[in-house]
């Protein structure tokens, strides 16, 4: 096998190479650095101090409410831990008192808490205007946690009256694991709160069954745990292991006595921040050791998961490793990049779209940008990409029309639309002239950029859609497509996107705390649409957009 792998793109990677003047993180590399170069230096410092004892950078979760609520409800139902339970209902009304983010979290959280709650309008006002392949199922989910926390009654989901027909609705089969899991409880909640527990077969029971075991949630997905203890709660002879693990859940608390979704984006923050402390220039012993510590935590199917000990692995995480190990350590990491490669062509959908987790589900234009990213740089999946690129362009041209642009798992139209320009500018670095598809790339590139300039806010940033208020990691999203706003490797900068790069910096500078850190919106979502924070990612985003400003040629 292989122990060396293909370098990244010349000038396509998001590792863009922004050359720090008097490098402070390379004692005696020149005079003292100002301004852009400071501000880099400073946010490199702080990822590195972020690295855990496993060589991760450690990326936890926020608290969150929709978690706590089905907290409070597991330890309320198993009648264990009062000082938990208080410790969460503090934490609940603290989060309403301060605004909770969304109806539906809100309702989750006054029902927790006893309250009355119209749970149905709050589903309404949440999943209103949400227009995404997975409503359908996020609308049942919802209906159902609700009825859990008692905003309102199990309901009658099928229009024929037919049970059965309903507890269809919650079928997993084909989806990531934790979300198997996920339904599988959802539709034992379900059944036994409307009186048909015969509904539930000893399959549902079997996917439930590791929810009981001890140790951290499997998946490192707390609301997939909660909601199977709340289930097996209802199975007779599961009482003991139910309880066990609710009096384990003290040791899962934040500080401020909530419950988050997930224990944290390891894996991502390590693979995003590496290629961050890789544009900035870290030493390259530093990022070997990033890459080492992935490559330790690689599934056996080649992929990667978001966080450490997550077996189920997933296009995006693995697209951002691959770039990390291709530009950090190309001369170890062949045998991990080769396995991710199979790994992610056979995610590939007959329409040349990636899904996120498993083959067959839908294809999404961040997640298919960020496979050709990590594929491009080798001759032998040209095929490939092209067929990616080619469902890129179409699908920016469908969203066009429509008016509004993909937001996935992150909230941020500006996310799709810079991997947009990352791929495109990855498949014009590896295309032969004149190639059929090069001319609605161009076309298609030029739009996304022009979008961005022409929604960049007054004050130089930009929100998660436009007009929303300006926050550090949208920016940091757009500017770097829109300091790559050439039209060629050899054209300079067009003078809107000159001028946006310039507004943006200066916007994300005048951001900064006085640590140099900065503390950004949520941009993750999960369940879509709902948005959790890794606080991180503020610094990981902005260093990569100012990495991507500082190689456009801004002064240091």
């Amino acid at each position: 096998m292989p122990t060396s792998c293909v370098p990244p793109l010349s000038g396509a990677s998001l590792a863009v190479p922004g050359r720090l003047s008097g490098n402070p993180l390379r004692p005696g590399s020149g005079p003292e650095p100002s301004g852009l170069d400071r501000a880099r230096a400073r946010l490199a410092t702080r990822l590195l101090a972020a690295a855990g004892p496993d060589g991760l950078l450690r990326a936890p979760c926020d608290s969150r409410i929709l978690e706590s609520a089905l907290a409070l409800r597991l330890l309320t139902v198993t009648g264990v831990d009062p000082d938990a339970q208080e410790r969460l209902s503090r934490y609940l009304k603290i989060a309403l008192d301060e605004g909770a983010p969304d109806p539906v979290q809100e309702a989750a959280a006054r029902a927790a808490l006893g309250e009355y709650v119209d749970g149905r309008a709050a589903l309404n006002r949440l999943l209103g205007g949400f227009d995404h392949f997975t409503a359908v199922r996020k609308r049942l989910m919802f209906r159902t946690v609700l009825a859990e926390l008692g905003a309102h009654p199990f309901p009658e989901l099928s229009s024929s009256g037919d049970p059965g027909e309903t507890v269809a609705l919650f079928d997993g089969r084909g989806q990531q694991r934790w979300l198997v899991t996920e339904m599988a409880a959802l539709k034992t909640l379900y059944a036994f709160g409307t009186g048909v527990p015969h509904l539930v077969t000893e399959d549902d029971w079997r996917v439930l069954a590791p929810c009981a075991l001890p140790g951290p949630p499997p998946y490192g997905n707390h609301l997939a745990r909660l909601l199977g203890l709340l289930a097996l709660r209802l199975r007779p002879g599961h009482a003991a292991p139910v309880r066990a693990r609710a009096r384990e859940l003290r040791t899962w608390l934040r500080g401020d006595g909530g419950l988050p979704f997930i224990s944290g984006l390891d894996v991502f923050a390590t693979a995003t921040g590496g290629l961050a402390l890789a544009g900035a220039g870290a030493p390259a012993h530093t990022l070997r050791a990033l890459a080492a510590a992935l490559m330790e935590r690689q599934n056996a199917d080649g992929g990667w998961g978001f966080g450490r000990d997550v077996g189920q692995s997933d296009v995006d995480d693995t697209s951002y490793c691959v770039e990390f190990l291709r530009a950090s350590a190309p001369e170890a990491c062949g045998v991990a990049v080769a396995a991710a490669v199979r790994y992610l062509l056979g995610r590939q959908g007959g329409d040349g779209g990636f899904a996120t987790f498993e083959p067959g589900t839908a294809s999404e234009v961040a997640i298919t940008a960020a496979a050709v990213n990590a594929l491009a740089p080798e001759p032998g999946h040209r095929p490939a990409v092209e067929a990616a690129v080619r469902f890129v362009v179409e699908r920016q041209e469908e969203q066009e029309a429509a008016g509004s642009f993909e937001r996935s798992w992150s909230l941020n139209e500006s996310n799709a639309l810079f991997r947009g320009v990352l791929a495109y500018d990855s498949f014009r670095a590896v295309a032969p002239p004149g190639h059929a598809l090069a001319a609605g790339v161009a076309r298609a590139r030029s739009r996304a950029v022009a979008r961005l300039v022409a929604t960049q806010n007054a004050d130089g940033g930009w929100g998660h859609l436009p007009a929303d208020p300006s926050d550090p990691i949208s920016t940091a999203y757009a500017l770097i497509a829109v300091s790559r706003g050439h039209d060629g490797p050899a054209a300079p900068c067009a003078p809107t996107a000159r001028g946006a790069t310039e507004r943006a910096v200066r916007h994300l500078l005048a951001r900064r705390g006085p640590d140099g850190g900065f503390v950004s919106r949520p941009d993750q979502a999960g369940p879509r649409p709902l948005a959790y924070h890794v606080p991180l990612l503020a610094d990981v985003c902005a260093l990569l957009g100012l990495n991507h400003a500082r190689a456009a040629g801004l002064p240091g």
